[in-house]
């Protein structure tokens, strides 16, 4: 996937993941002691020079790390892409530099090629180490597949450790498109996720996900994209990238707490915030905060424990009743956890769109969880008409579905004979009147 306006005649060298993992394993040696790379944090990006989403638009980023900038230009555009944000802030990682692009939603490869640079008061600025991450690496569970890729020689790439194998596919290709001839290497190394869809924008997501490493670097370029399989038709191909810069190896996820679900849906005159943690030894509270315009966020309320614990799952909730929020669009929401010792971190961003839901107001519980052989879907609606409960694997396959007529008021729909299910995470997703209202992770036992 790389060069000019088409796919096709491209001579692309696919790779095994067997035969990557090997590579992998000799390029990638991490051990202990080695220097750990910073943190950068990409906000408010501002066009300097060229045409907005055209190829040669420039990009600020000020003081991504200790007062040293990023400039990000488009140094190609292939196949029909289409750059529709450049930073997406409404979820995901705030920090990460999370743009979205589009295609023609026809069959065939598009995506944007971007040269990355760093500096300190206009100097280039090396780094002795770059860590990246291009996260949620997925697909729409029809035929559009998300794309990554990296160019350059003196850098490592490598999918997390994990019992759970990577559904990327890998591929080499020879880098045809260095457009101003300053492109570090004459090779491109390429990720193509699966079909399946990730519900959310998760660093725990191991088997979509893909880690890269620079040495000694103050610039690269960087692929996002996407591929359409099939010829049935043009179809919706945006696709959000999180691209996370930080060092993630040997660690679970960006957060101390692994979040199973996070959910803020309008609920009548309020917002009723879930969310279900594991592994959070050390938490001590969660503050909630909530912003009207992703940039200022206000502590709405402190939640200091669980509501319940089931087998290892915590169980959290919290209402805002704010009279505020119904002056507003859209409102977002996320947690601040902090832990015994002091220290703190975010979850990712949840935005909840008053004037799109305010005639859907519903309050989602899945029950029991973890779950052995039936899980109760208990909820409100508003209107009357038709509910669909889908059970989805970790592969995207759905595994379970019912559907069922629903009453204004309280309705109960129960998903049965589950026991032959192999154990481990699902995605509960409820769609009423053919929009989907909610998703929760559940643990089969």
């Amino acid at each position: 996937m790389k060069k000019n306006s088409t796919s096709t005649g491209r001579c692309i060298v696919l790779l095994t993941i067997f035969s990557l993992l090997s590579i992998f394993s000799a390029n990638a040696g991490k051990g202990p002691g080695h220097v750990k790379a910073p943190k950068f944090k990409f906000s408010n990006p501002k066009l300097v020079s060229g045409i907005d989403g055209q190829i040669g638009a420039k990009y600020l980023f000020t003081n991504v790390y200790n007062n040293k900038d990023a400039y990000i230009t488009i140094e190609d555009i292939v196949g029909g892409a289409v750059l529709k944000d450049m930073d997406n802030t409404s979820t995901g990682y705030p920090d990460a530099w999370q743009p979205t692009v589009g295609g023609p939603g026809i069959f065939g490869t598009s995506y944007i090629k971007w040269n990355v640079e760093f500096d300190s008061a206009d100097v280039p600025y090396v780094f002795s180490l770059i860590d990246l991450s291009a996260i949620d690496v997925d697909g729409d569970n029809s035929r559009v597949r998300e794309l990554s890729g990296i160019v350059g020689s003196n850098l490592n790439y490598s999918v997390p450790d994990s019992l759970i194998p990577s559904l990327l596919t890998f591929s080499s290709i020879k880098n045809t498109d260095d457009v101003w001839g300053t492109d570090d290497g004459d090779s491109a190394f390429l990720a193509l996720g699966p079909v399946a869809n990730r519900l959310g924008i998760d660093t725990l997501a191991f088997d979509v996900r893909i880690d890269y490493t620079f040495a000694n670097r103050s610039s690269f370029q960087i692929y996002t994209g996407s591929q359409v399989e099939g010829n049935s038709g043009a179809l919706a191909t945006d696709r959000f990238h999180s691209i996370y810069f930080g060092d993630l190896t040997g660690s679970l996820s960006v957060l101390p707490v692994i979040y199973e679900s996070f959910n803020a849906i309008l609920n009548n005159n309020s917002v009723s915030l879930n969310w279900t943690t594991s592994a959070d030894i050390t938490n001590d509270q969660f503050e909630v905060e909530k912003s009207f315009d992703q940039s200022n966020f206000e502590t709405s309320g402190l939640v200091l424990g669980a509501q319940s614990i089931n087998d290892g799952i915590a169980q959290f909730s919290f209402k805002d009743m704010d009279k505020e929020i119904l002056n507003h669009d859209i409102i977002y929401y996320r947690l601040k956890q902090a832990n015994a010792n002091g220290k703190y971190t975010y979850s990712v961003v949840k935005a909840v769109r008053i004037s799109h839901i305010a005639d859907q107001k519903m309050d989602v519980q899945v029950m029991p969880n973890p779950y052995m052989d039936k899980l109760n879907v208990n909820f409100t609606s508003d209107n009357n008409g038709k509910a669909e409960i889908r059970m989805i694997s970790l592969s995207g396959a759905i595994v379970k579905k019912t559907e069922s007529t629903i009453i204004k008021g309280s309705n109960n729909i129960q998903l049965q004979d589950l026991s032959s299910q192999l154990p481990g995470m699902y995605v509960v997703n409820i769609l009423v009147n053919g929009q989907s209202i909610a998703s929760q992770k559940i643990i089969k036992n």
